[in-house]
């Protein structure tokens, strides 16, 4: 899992210079959680599925050297809004409009630095390249999913947990491991799935 890195980067430039609840469906209403198949096509199927999306909200909550909450909203093809203890910054391509005491700034970014945030896995995974744990059934804001435990070299060589629901889209992702030597813990909600209502515009 490679949020670890954007989150860094972006408080660092944040430092330098809400999620959104879903509406809760009732129990009739509520999809049955999807069968169970091979666990690794399963993850690398919803990583891509995810990957295809318009648009989509994510909480973010970090623990360790530094605890960190934020909520980042996307919206294809490239925007992307992110709030933090520090206000709301937006974030178009390559550039960061950086807002400070009523004053923009544009700053550039890496480019490709927010990319992660549109799939969880690498872009070329294939799944022979994922060690995956089929870990059951289990609930996310009382939506029935299945949760697995992955492993890629790169992506995530620790293993991370990831929740898939019904619809076969990634729901929840956390990762637990260290970093510069320290234990860190990051879990990642996503909603509002294609939301037509989500907007990002230019500062």
């Amino acid at each position: 899992m490679r949020l670890l890195p954007a989150v860094a980067v972006l408080s660092l430039l944040l430092s330098a210079c809400e999620r959104a609840p879903a509406p809760a469906p009732s129990a009739a209403a509520t999809p049955p959680v999807p069968v169970a198949g091979d666990p690794a096509q399963a993850v690398l199927d919803a990583s891509q599925r995810f990957g295809q999306l318009r648009s989509f909200h994510a909480a973010l909550h970090m623990q360790g050297p530094r605890t960190l909450d934020a909520t980042m909203q996307f919206v294809a093809p490239d925007r992307y809004r992110l709030q933090t203890a520090e206000g709301v910054q937006t974030i178009i391509g390559d550039t960061f409009f950086l807002q400070r005491a009523g004053e923009v700034r544009q700053v550039p970014v890496p480019p490709g630095l927010l990319a992660q945030w549109r799939s969880p896995l690498p872009a070329d995974a294939t799944a022979a390249d994922l060690q995956v744990e089929a870990l059951g059934e289990a609930r996310v804001d009382g939506n029935p999913v299945r949760r697995y435990r992955v492993r890629h070299a790169s992506a995530a060589p620790d293993g991370m947990l990831y929740w898939i629901d019904a619809a076969g889209l990634p729901v929840r992702i956390e990762r637990q491991g260290k970093t510069q030597g320290q234990a860190f813990k990051v879990t990642v909600d996503y909603t509002r799935f294609d939301d037509p209502t989500l907007r990002i515009e230019v500062p």
